[in-house]
């Protein structure tokens, strides 16, 4: 899944950046990890930083079927798989603790408004952005507070102050040709009749 990962990684890098300009230090803000071990410790790597994570992946069902055939040499097609549009659900965890608690409020309220200020991407807008991808948007996502229990429960933690976006929309093509057919000629009978 490399498209998924280098768009991930180049969301947190901008994000990153953004805080860097307003408020520089010589570590990251924003770090794309898990944010507990396996052992359910915090991460260290994830410790007074906002923890960028994908938490599930959804099919996009609002697209129609593309063609699974594609020209090529001559008048044969080759028979692809339908490409498969993707959805990619990311949670940004503002991990302050004790007396760093509000630097994490403030960071939480900085990523909103970052989104909020830029919730579509393009490739002029996010330089490396994988060929694949013609644009993502986000999309802040609604959680009341029984879901939002949920969601931290299935990643192991605490109540940590986040938001939830859905990024629209990640395109996964093989391009693998399955198989080659001839292109459909139409025929004259004897009769004069156009025959497909």
């Amino acid at each position: 899944m490399a498209i998924l990962q280098s768009t991930l990684e180049l969301l947190r890098a901008r994000l990153d950046a953004a805080f860097q300009i307003s408020d520089p230090r010589s570590e990251e803000w924003v770090a794309l990890t898990n944010p507990v071990d396996l052992d359910g410790r915090i991460s260290e790597s994830a410790r007074n930083k906002m923890v960028m994570a994908l938490v599930g992946l959804q099919s996009e069902t609002a697209i129609g079927a593309s063609p699974s055939f594609i020209p090529v040499a001559g008048d044969q097609f080759a028979r692809v798989a339908q490409p498969l549009h993707l959805n990619a659900f990311v949670v940004f965890f503002a991990n302050f603790t004790e007396a760093n608690y509000t630097t994490g409020l403030g960071m939480l309220s900085r990523t909103i408004a970052f989104f909020q200020q830029n919730p579509v991407f393009t490739h002029d807008r996010l330089p490396g952005l994988p060929a694949e991808v013609d644009k993502i948007a986000l999309d802040f996502v609604n959680l009341d507070l029984m879901q939002t229990n949920y969601l931290m429960g299935m990643l192991g933690l605490k109540y940590l102050p986040s938001a939830l976006y859905k990024l629209r929309m990640l395109t996964f093509a093989s391009g693998v040709i399955a198989g080659l057919v001839p292109a459909v000629r139409k025929t004259r009978p004897a009769d004069g009749m156009m025959m497909e």
